[in-house]
């Protein structure tokens, strides 16, 4: 089926939904809400993050708008820039992972806490899926009057643990409640688990031989070759994009790199990367398309505001809210679209476009609550249990408050 899409119309309540949350963001932190310190912050990546959990949002919105107003199905939309606000706003979010814990590489195997790390991750990401999980569960509980029974428990721990969005109360696409989201948090506990001291166990090896360069470098490479084997065909689609941040790093450590891409014209370049990595290709992990979203991070790690833009407090705020942003806006715009189906029709088509930027402001009012209320107290836990366990203070620091789905 071909799907005309009203284009402008959506790319114009794309930017009202962005400007719209960023204001909302920025009264949070009038009202109190807390921003980390400059200090622990790489670049202008926590200004990003935002943004990121906004796109995947309008790509969301896209397709729901899909299956109920144009009877399409619950699939990628066909328009290139349509489908990338979601694949695009993810692999950038993969990016920030290997960014933030590519220190961890740095400083080696040897002279990394694992339990701490490992401890610190736990409770930064579980906690809001275990509420992600029961608010699905409420909704279908209340759309089918079914209640949970025995396999529930193993179905629900598949959700968690991020395995497998299977049937949940026997509610046929019950991952459709929250957007399928948790796809993206397998990935990263394969890179946490897997890649991570892989990588940290190079570094160690190859210290005072070659230049730490060189294991992004050799990662990149590798997972890139082992593409066109087709060999474990997910997995090697998603790695390079954590060695490209990695490599990202390694050139905001460079002081005259570092101040080459704060310039404007090197914004203004970044910016028609990023264009370019968004619609050439229905999805960026083609190698010109990682080439040329990658030049874009690598100018925002190394602290590009584009013009002041990812300094406001507003998208720090909504940065500090991306993980909840990403993992709730599929059940906001789930509850609109079933339960508010009423709303959805009694307009016309064109006319649903202009609740997206309703859809923004919701999800920036309720996740600075989630973030207060859940997410900064089990940072905080995590990061006592891990001192109490290894005798180190752990500081709940950028790459510890940081997740990227």
């Amino acid at each position: 089926m071909v799907i005309t899409y009203p284009l402008l119309l959506i790319l114009s309540m794309a930017l009202v939904s962005m400007v719209a949350a960023t204001a909302v963001g920025s009264l949070a932190v009038r009202a109190g809400f807390p921003l980390p310190m400059s200090d622990k912050r790489i670049g202008c990546v926590d200004g990003l993050r935002g943004y990121l959990a906004l796109a995947v949002l309008v790509h969301h919105f896209v397709i729901w708008m899909q299956v109920t107003r144009y009877g399409g199905d619950w699939a990628a939309p066909t328009i290139n820039v349509l489908n990338n606000f979601g694949a695009g706003g993810v692999a950038l979010f993969f990016m920030t992972t290997g960014l933030v814990f590519y220190p961890r590489i740095l400083a080696g195997f040897r002279r990394t806490s694992w339990f701490a790390t490992y401890t610190t991750r736990i409770f930064r990401i579980i906690p809001l899926v275990i509420v992600s999980v029961a608010l699905v569960t409420f909704i279908i509980v209340g759309r089918t009057g079914s209640h949970p029974g025995i396999d529930f428990i193993k179905d629900a721990f598949a959700w968690v643990s991020s395995w497998r969005q299977v049937p949940l109360l026997g509610y046929q696409d019950s991952g459709r409640i929250d957007a399928y989201v948790l796809w993206s948090l397998w990935f990263e506990w394969v890179f946490y688990i897997l890649v991570l001291p892989a990588c940290a166990l190079v570094m160690d090896i190859i210290r005072d031989r070659a230049p730490s360069w060189i294991v992004p470098v050799s990662l990149l490479v590798i997972s890139v070759s082992i593409r066109q084997t087709h060999f474990m065909r997910d997995l090697p689609q998603y790695l390079p994009l954590f060695a490209v941040a990695m490599i990202a790093y390694e050139a905001q450590q460079r002081a005259w790199l570092r101040r080459a891409l704060q310039t404007p014209a090197a914004a203004v370049f970044a910016c028609f990367a990023l264009v370019l990595g968004l619609t050439t290709s229905p999805a960026p992990y083609g190698i010109p398309q990682m080439a040329c979203i990658g030049f874009f991070f690598t100018v925002v790690a190394c602290g590009n505001g584009f013009a002041g833009i990812l300094r406001t407090r507003g998208a720090l705020a909504l940065g500090e809210c991306s993980y909840g942003i990403y993992l709730l806006h599929g059940i906001m715009l789930s509850l609109l679209f079933v339960d508010g189906s009423w709303l959805i029709h009694s307009v016309s088509v064109e006319t649903d476009f202009f609740l997206m930027p309703l859809a923004a402001l919701t999800i920036s009012v309720l996740t600075p609550l989630t973030f207060v209320l859940v997410e900064r107290p089990m940072i905080r836990m995590g990061s006592r249990l891990a001192r109490l366990a290894t005798g180190r203070y752990v500081r709940p620091s950028a790459p510890q408050v940081e997740v990227a789905p």
